[in-house]
C-alpha cells in the first residue's frame, strides 16, 4: 500500500511527537554523490504516467541488479509483479489541518490533525532469487517531511515497534545520506535525496521474506550500500 493510501490517523499518530514538518536530522550514514538532480515535479509527473500505464520500467535510471552487485550481494534479479504489475505510481493532493474526531485520542501538543503536503510515490517490485525486494521512492514539495510520511511503511518493512518509530524518526538520514532503519532486523534502508529545488525525497530499499527468515545477504550493511548505490543512480 502506498503512503498516499495509508489511513491518515495512523500516519499522523505515528508521527506524533516527531513533528511532521520537522527538518531532517543529520546522520552518520554514508554520503552520496550527485545530489540535486531530481525534482519533486519530475517524480510527480512520472508517478502519474505510471499510474495511467504509460511507463513500464523502474524510472530515473534505477537499476537494482547493478546496485546489488556494487554492494557485493549475489542473486538473480527480475521483476516481481503484484496485482499484475511490478511498477506502481501514485499521487496525493495533500490536506489542510482538520479537527480531530471526538473518538480519537491525540497528543496535547497536536490540537488538530496537521496539514499534509502533496505526495508522489513510485514503487518497483523485484525478486532476488526467491526473495521479494521493493524500491519505494516518495517525493513531497515540503522540506523535511518525506521520511515521516513514509513511517508506517518503514515500520512494516523494518519490523519495528511503536517505540522504535520514535528512534527511527530521531535518527533519520539527512539529505545525501543513507542509513539502515534502527531497531529492526536490517531488512530496510533509507536514503534521503537532496532534490533540485524545494521539497524532500526519500528512497526505501527493503526485503519482504515470504513467511521465513530474512535473506542474510540482503540485510545490514550490504543492504545499506545497495540503497546508497540506488540513490546515486537517480537522474
Amino acid at each position: 500500500m502506498t503512503a498516499a493510501r495509508l489511513p491518515r490517523f495512523t500516519l499522523v499518530l505515528a508521527s506524533a511527537g516527531i513533528l511532521l514538518g520537522a527538518a531532517a536530522c543529520t546522520s552518520s550514514g554514508g554520503s552520496l554523490p550527485g545530489a540535486g538532480s531530481l525534482s519533486y515535479d519530475q517524480v510527480r509527473s512520472t508517478a502519474q504516467e505510471i499510474g495511467t500505464g504509460k511507463a513500464g520500467a523502474c524510472p530515473f535510471g534505477l537499476d537494482l541488479d547493478k546496485a546489488l552487485r556494487s554492494a557485493g550481494i549475489p542473486g538473480s534479479v527480475g521483476p516481481d509483479p503484484k496485482d499484475g504489475t511490478s511498477l506502481t505510481g501514485d499521487v496525493g493532493e495533500g490536506r489542510p489541518p482538520e479537527p480531530w474526531p471526538p473518538s480519537v485520542s491525540h497528543p496535547p501538543a497536536m490540537p488538530s490533525i496537521p496539514a499534509t503536503p502533496p505526495t508522489a510515490e513510485i514503487s518497483c517490485g523485484y525478486k532476488v532469487d526467491d526473495t521479494h525486494v521493493d524500491i519505494d521512492l516518495l517525493a513531497v514539495p515540503q522540506n523535511g517531511t518525506a521520511f515521516n510520511l513514509m513511517l508506517p511503511r518503514i515500520q512494516r518493512v523494518a519490523g519495528i515497534g511503536s517505540d522504535q518509530i520514535q528512534q527511527a524518526a530521531a535518527e533519520q538520514p539527512g539529505a545525501g545520506r543513507t542509513k539502515l532503519v534502527p531497531g529492526g532486523k536490517g531488512t530496510a534502508a533509507v536514503a534521503r535525496i537532496a532534490p533540485r529545488g524545494a521539497g524532500d525525497i526519500v528512497l526505501v530499499l527493503s526485503q519482504e521474506p515470504d513467511g521465513g527468515a530474512p535473506r542474510p545477504t540482503l540485510t545490514g550493511e550490504p543492504l545499506r550500500k545497495a540503497a546508497e548505490a540506488l540513490a546515486a543512480q537517480l537522474k
